[in-house]
């Protein structure tokens, strides 16, 4: 028993992390459309439609994957490390660009959530494909995070000082996270 819960309890904090570092890009997405007011209800489907989009490729993907010799698995670590190693190489030359809002409707929302999710694809799939015993429980905590991730960026676009230190350095955070899960895929 212990083993199982240990195993739960280890998959719920890679699943926190990968949601984490592929979306940090997202909560200042988020934060924008909050502090432009756009209305909560539009952001938060606009969100989940796009996530459940990303979702469902990944899933899509995932089985695709199923069809590879399972030794090989391992090799879908390369995305996340290749997507670390060139988001770091292209933050050590500029700045975090800040991404363009074009309008406000659900459906912009939901597009550019989706447009903004090569990165959440290139991350979990692999990971879906290691926690496939378990993926119920990295959808549930996925989508109880994209709420989470509503609220933070609802409080976020209150508060300009926290608003230019995620500006500041979350262009490193996430390629850094990014590297250390494709080190994890390969090596598990």
């Amino acid at each position: 028993m212990e083993p199982l819960v240990d195993r739960h309890l280890g998959l719920l904090s890679a699943s926190i992390a990968t949601f984490a570092a592929t979306n940090i890009d997202d909560a200042f997405l988020l934060t924008l459309f909050f502090a432009r007011r756009v209305p909560t209800r539009r952001i938060v489907v606009g969100q989940y439609v796009g996530f459940s989009a990303i979702i469902a490729i990944s899933l899509i993907g995932v089985w695709c994957a199923l069809a590879l010799p399972h030794r090989w698995i391992h090799f879908l670590g390369v995305l996340p490390l290749a997507l670390g190693i060139r988001r770091l190489l292209q933050a050590r030359r500029t700045d975090a660009s800040r991404p363009r809002v074009i309008t406000e409707s659900v459906a912009s929302i939901a597009l550019l959530t989706l447009s903004n999710g090569a990165d959440n694809i290139s991350v979990y799939m692999p990971f879906f494909v290691m926690g496939r015993a378990n993926l119920w429980l990295i959808l549930i905590v996925y989508a109880t995070l994209v709420a989470v991730w509503c609220f933070v960026g609802r409080w976020l676009g209150n508060h300009s000082v926290i608003l230019r230190s995620v500006e500041r350095w979350g262009h490193w955070v996430v390629p850094t996270v990014f590297v250390g899960l494709g080190i994890y895929v390969l090596i598990s």
